[in-house]
C-alpha cells in the first residue's frame, strides 16, 4: 500500500472545484478514503488551505473542509527539525522544501502534486495525480 503525501494544490483542486484538475485530484482523495492508499498532509498545509478556502467561500465552510481533511489524512508534524531538513533541500520555494521534508519524515512513497518539477530535488519522488492514477490504478 502506497503512502502518499498530498500537496496543497491537489487539495485545493477539490475544495475549490478547479474544473481542469478536479477529476484526477478527486480520484486521489477517493483512493485514500477507500483505504487503498494512506494519505498525509503537512500541518502547515492545513492553515494555508483554511485561509484559501475561506477567501473563496466563508469561515464555516473552510473549517468544515479542514475537519473533513483531518478525518481523511494523517497530519505530519512540522517542527524545528523539519525546517532544518528543509534548509538542506534545494527548491525554488521554501514551502516546497518544507513539504519535501514532511514527505520524507512520514516515509511517503510519492508526493502527489500538480507541479512535480518543483520537487525535482526531493528525496521522495513527485508525480501529478493523473500520472499516479495512470501508473498505479
Amino acid at each position: 500500500m502506497h503512502r502518499l503525501f498530498i500537496d496543497i494544490n491537489v487539495i485545493l483542486d477539490v475544495a475549490l472545484a478547479r474544473e481542469s484538475h478536479l477529476k484526477s485530484s478527486q480520484k486521489i482523495l477517493s483512493h485514500i478514503e477507500t483505504k487503498k492508499t494512506i494519505g498525509y498532509i503537512s500541518a502547515i498545509s492545513c492553515a494555508t488551505i483554511y485561509y484559501l478556502v475561506q477567501k473563496e467561500s466563508n469561515h464555516r465552510k473552510a473549517l468544515s473542509y479542514i475537519r473533513d481533511l483531518l478525518e481523511l489524512l494523517s497530519v505530519v508534524e512540522v517542527n524545528k527539525k523539519t525546517f532544518e531538513r528543509a534548509f538542506e533541500l534545494e527548491a525554488k520555494d521554501f514551502e516546497d522544501s518544507v513539504q519535501m521534508a514532511c514527505a520524507a519524515s512520514c516515509q511517503a512513497n510519492y508526493i502527489i502534486t500538480r507541479d512535480p518539477t518543483d520537487y525535482k530535488n526531493s528525496p521522495v519522488p513527485a508525480m501529478s495525480p493523473a500520472e499516479y492514477l495512470t501508473t498505479f490504478i
